[in-house]
């Protein structure tokens, strides 16, 4: 009989470890029971630095890396001709205006000819605000408060209206993307909350779906099993929205779905 109560306590002991480590499991992977969960890689909003004029690069930025600031300026091109054009529109402006002056003040002049006048002198205006413009663009700073990830062009080289001269990096709007099976996907919209979280950190970040892709695709070769990469998945991409400086692009994450 003694021998076997402590068989009876052992019993006891390893039903309860037993019970407490299910619901323990269950508390922790039952988030994702229903499948609604994924892997991906923290991505960033990038912005492509462009010029509005042709012109040659006469300063850039020294390298990449660098952090910027909103209405920073990163290249400057040079301005020489759009300021000869802005010194011109101004010689036009005031030869425009005195001979506005002088028709209006001769008394021989009809209502046509100073109508006639005054047209010329609003364009006159408009022309040099025109050049001012052009001149302008040829300063471009930073729309946004961000990082330079990739740099283009460098001094000395032409700048051309459309091309990219470097590549601009939003660290405060992270994003990440995950894989959902076909015959899951209804189950998940746009405005979805899911938490993510990540090997560098315990803490639980908060994330909104902010796409959900219409067409289903092959499982991205980076899946790691064959059998996995011949499923059909529909692309969604979640917006993190308590990001901090823990979260770093290029971060593999874990993200399971409400």
């Amino acid at each position: 009989m003694r021998r076997i109560i402590p068989i009876i306590i052992v019993i006891v002991v390893l039903a309860a470890v037993g019970y407490y480590g299910y619901q323990y499991y269950q508390s922790t992977t039952g988030a994702n029971a229903n499948g609604l969960a994924g892997s991906g890689t923290i991505e960033t909003d990038q912005l492509a630095i462009t010029p509005q004029t042709s012109g040659r690069i006469v300063a850039a930025p020294p390298e990449e890396g660098v952090t910027v600031k909103k209405g920073q300026v990163i290249y400057r091109l040079d301005s020489t001709l759009a300021n000869l054009q802005v010194q011109q529109a101004k010689v036009g402006l005031g030869a425009a205006q005195a001979n506005y002056n002088d028709v209006k003040n001769d008394s021989a002049s009809t209502n046509a000819q100073i109508d006639a006048a005054k047209a010329q002198l609003n364009q006159a205006k408009v022309a040099l605000a025109m050049t001012r413009v052009q001149a302008g663009y040829t300063t471009i700073a930073s729309p946004i408060d961000g990082v330079l990830t990739n740099i283009a062009a460098n001094a000395g080289e032409n700048a051309v209206p459309g091309s990219t001269l470097a590549i601009l990096s939003d660290p405060a709007s992270l994003t990440v993307t995950i894989f959902i099976a076909e015959n899951q996907i209804a189950q998940v919209k746009v405005g979805q909350t899911g938490t993510l979280t990540t090997d560098s950190t315990t803490k639980q970040y908060h994330a909104d779906v902010v796409f959900v892709n219409s067409q289903a695709e092959f499982t991205p070769s980076s899946i790691e099993t064959k059998d996995q990469r011949v499923n059909l998945v529909y692309q969604v991409k979640l917006r993190i929205t308590d990001a901090d400086s823990a979260l770093k692009p290029g971060m593999p994450a874990d993200v399971v779905l409400k």
